[in-house]
């Protein structure tokens, strides 16, 4: 199973996966080890507008190829970013904040990557796909969305949509939504569900794995990279490819950690020589209902 766990905003988001908003166990085992959250369900939000929003990496470790023992040294995907003593003021699935304000997420080092949390004023009543707006830099973490809500995938004018995050101790979404942690727990969001294969995702977005080996739609970062073949390091997140590449080691000729290597049908495998289609669950019979033929091209 691939392992990861970062996002960013084309500057770079971290984030944490882990979660189980519909309660269903997630399988694990696939191109990568198990991941450290392993909880998971399907996701199905509302859709984030395109952009170069946020990109996400999920925390525990960075991706790995199928049959790969993952790596422990770190994320990859939603950038995470590495913990910072004292930095979370609050709790985002618990918003343990005064009234009137709202726990969200945002990068306290002047980074572009979420990875910390604190209070601020509540100055809108905006909910899950709502539009928003953005105060300052896109991970300022101040914006127009409610409490339990936070203003991701922002374009150039600070405009994004808000996005609920998971709550209370059982990372509970609304009904089809799945949960997914992101950057060291910073960023526990509700996000929309989506097949690799198909790339069913809004204009401007990926369906890019996360720790917890769902699918989800995130805003699409690769720029004019991202291709087949093109270097993604674990500091770029998982949404450093191009829609329809998967982020992860093992493919042939890549010289990076990490590197662009398509998905692929393993009912109607089409890679490029010397790659091969392996499950991208590492065993079809570990696939979750519905993703048994998903797959990536990868060295055997």
């Amino acid at each position: 199973m691939v392992e990861r766990g970062r996002i960013w905003v084309g500057l770079g988001l971290g984030l944490v996966l882990g979660c189980s908003a519909t309660g269903t166990e997630a399988t694990t085992g696939g191109p990568s080890a198990d991941t450290e959250n392993p909880d998971g369900g399907t996701t199905i939000a509302p859709p984030t507008p395109g952009g170069s929003g946020p990109v996400m990496t999920s925390g525990g470790g960075q991706s790995t190829g199928p049959d790969t023992p993952a790596d422990s040294s770190g994320g990859e995907g939603f950038v995470m970013m590495p913990d910072v003593g004292g930095a979370n003021e609050c709790d985002p699935t618990a918003q343990d904040c005064p009234k009137g304000e709202k726990c969200t997420a945002w990068a306290n080092d002047g980074g572009t990557f979420w990875n910390a949390t604190r209070c601020v004023e509540v100055s809108g009543t905006n909910l899950a796909g709502d539009e928003c707006m953005v105060e300052g830099s896109g991970v300022s973490g101040i914006d127009d969305c409610d409490v339990g809500h936070i203003c991701l995938n922002s374009n150039e004018e600070n405009i994004g949509q808000c996005i609920a995050f998971c709550s209370g101790e059982d990372l509970m979404c609304a009904s089809g939504d799945a949960c997914a942690v992101y950057n060291d727990g910073v960023l526990p969001l509700c996000l929309q569900g989506c097949d690799p294969l198909l790339q069913d995702c809004p204009d401007g977005q990926s369906c890019i794995d996360t720790p917890n080996q769902t699918f989800i739609c995130f805003s699409d970062a690769s720029g004019a990279a991202g291709a087949d073949g093109d270097a993604c390091p674990p500091a770029d997140g998982e949404n450093s490819c191009d829609p329809g590449q998967w982020c992860g080691p093992n493919s042939f000729g890549c010289a990076d950690v990490n590197c662009c290597t398509p998905y692929c049908d393993l009912s109607n495998p089409m890679c490029v020589a010397p790659d091969e289609c392996i499950s991208f669950f590492g065993d079809v019979g570990a696939a979750p209902p519905g993703f048994e033929d998903v797959g990536v091209c990868v060295l055997p």
